[in-house]
């Protein structure tokens, strides 16, 4: 019978990977995994903000915006996963474009979702 580890102590197999991380605030970091604590804060190395846009016409791109050597609290992480190379390197994945090229198309797209909604009474 398997052994069931404390949540944290799960997040070993994720140690010198490639990881995705969605946090609390909606924001999405890639990194390698370098260490964990009882918490499950993170250290991550090579860590870069992943933002996606899709536009009007359905196209995907996304960019990555360097950050460097990071460390997360354990209490923002809603998701963690392995990143993998060969799906982020296939056809269908979006396009990467440079970090100043996605600011700017998030800056053309409004994402329906942020938009205030304003009822007229």
């Amino acid at each position: 019978m398997p052994i069931a580890l404390p949540a944290a102590a799960s997040l070993v197999d994720q140690l010198d990977k490639k990881v995705m991380i969605l946090l609390r605030d909606g924001r999405h970091l890639v990194g390698i995994m370098r260490s964990f604590d009882q918490f499950s804060n993170l250290v991550l190395e090579e860590t870069f903000e992943r933002r996606v846009v899709v536009s009007a016409s359905g196209t995907s791109h996304y960019g990555d915006i360097p950050l460097g050597l990071y460390v997360v609290r354990g209490d923002a992480v809603i998701l963690l996963g392995e990143v993998d190379a060969d799906i982020e390197e296939s056809e269908s994945y979006p396009k990467l474009v440079a970090p100043e090229e996605i600011i700017a198309l998030e800056e053309t797209v409004q994402d329906p979702i942020q938009t205030p909604i304003i009822v007229d009474d």
